[in-house]
């Protein structure tokens, strides 16, 4: 079995699975999506990130992790700008644009592909998976990133002037993340460890939860949405965000360890994995609510999902040769 056919038998199909799953239930039962969204926003996502920054080993190479996520999100903003104005779009809808551009759903389908990636072979050493820990960090750095820029100027592109600094402001001190990741890194620099604590078991168990519940959410809101996408502006955002934005972080990536030094090979794989999911769903959210061409950021969304079963594949399998173990 060659290395792109492993990937998508055990990386693609139990993901899509996951996905479908959520499908099913909500055809069969009406699913309760605004009550998942607020479990996996409030309690699910949260726990997940503080348990990740509590037990993680940081080193320097975390803050390279973080200067190239935040260079990638320029870098795709950059491109989404030059291919909006070649497209003659006019203000509101480049602004959409950038942001399904920019804006990945690492959260959800990001966390879960790295979990699937790192635990299989060729990452399995003696039945162990030495290198999930690491990966998931990796992916973590990246999503505290794109959760903060993405809940501020996010807003504020899709608002186009709408939302005023203060407001973005104030958006961003209602997000749990504000909280969760200053309290995580500070506790771990305190005398004492928090698993001997009783209310450490139930944020395990909270945290435990989130890649499936996400995903599924993910399924019920692919199943509510018309799958009519097969237009050129569409397929732009689309391209964009599958196979530019990918590209993107593998040149940031090998820019830094050119000029800054050495990363660990692991990182360097996950951020070129993180930056291959679709668009964040947020986006879809983003644009009804702030009334900015809602039907073609959720069609946007729903494409890149979709398309994305055949292109994360080839950029698991490049970013598995650019950076060897």
């Amino acid at each position: 079995m060659n290395l792109l056919t492993h990937i998508f038998i055990n990386t693609m199909i139990p993901i899509f699975m996951l996905l479908g799953t959520g499908v099913l239930l909500d055809k069969k039962f009406k699913l309760d999506l605004y009550t998942l969204s607020k479990l996996n926003f409030y309690i699910f996502l949260p726990t997940f990130i503080f348990r990740s920054l509590y037990e993680a080993k940081f080193t320097w190479s975390n803050l390279e992790i973080v200067l190239c996520a935040i260079t990638v999100v320029i870098a795709n903003f950059i491109i989404a700008s030059i291919a909006g104005k070649i497209a003659h779009y006019d203000t509101q809808k480049l602004g959409t644009l950038r942001n399904v551009t920019m804006f990945n759903n690492c959260g959800n389908m990001g966390i879960a592909l790295a979990v699937f990636v790192f635990s299989n072979v060729p990452y399995i050493v003696d039945g162990q998976t030495p290198y999930l820990d690491i990966a998931l960090l990796s992916v973590v750095s990246i999503m505290v990133i794109q959760a903060i820029s993405s809940n501020t100027f996010g807003f504020y592109q899709a608002g186009i002037g709408k939302l005023t600094p203060l407001d973005a402001l104030r958006v961003v001190f209602h997000m749990p993340l504000v909280y969760v990741v200053p309290a995580a890194l500070l506790l771990k620099l305190a005398p004492f460890d928090l698993h001997g604590f009783f209310f450490y078991a139930p944020i395990s168990l909270f945290s435990k939860a989130f890649v499936g519940v996400a995903m599924i959410a993910l399924g019920v809101q692919i199943n509510r949405t018309p799958i009519i996408f097969f237009k050129r502006d569409v397929i732009l955002a689309a391209f964009l965000r599958l196979i530019i934005g990918p590209i993107l972080a593998l040149l940031v990536t090998l820019s830094f360890i050119h000029f800054y030094g050495p990363l660990n090979p692991i990182s360097a794989q996950a951020i070129v994995i993180t930056y291959s999911v679709p668009t964040s769903i947020n986006m879809a959210l983003v644009a009804v609510e702030m009334k900015n061409n809602p039907e073609y950021a959720t069609q946007c969304v729903m494409a890149s999902t979709i398309l994305s079963a055949l292109t994360m594949p080839l950029f698991i399998m490049l970013a598995y040769y650019a950076f060897p173990l």
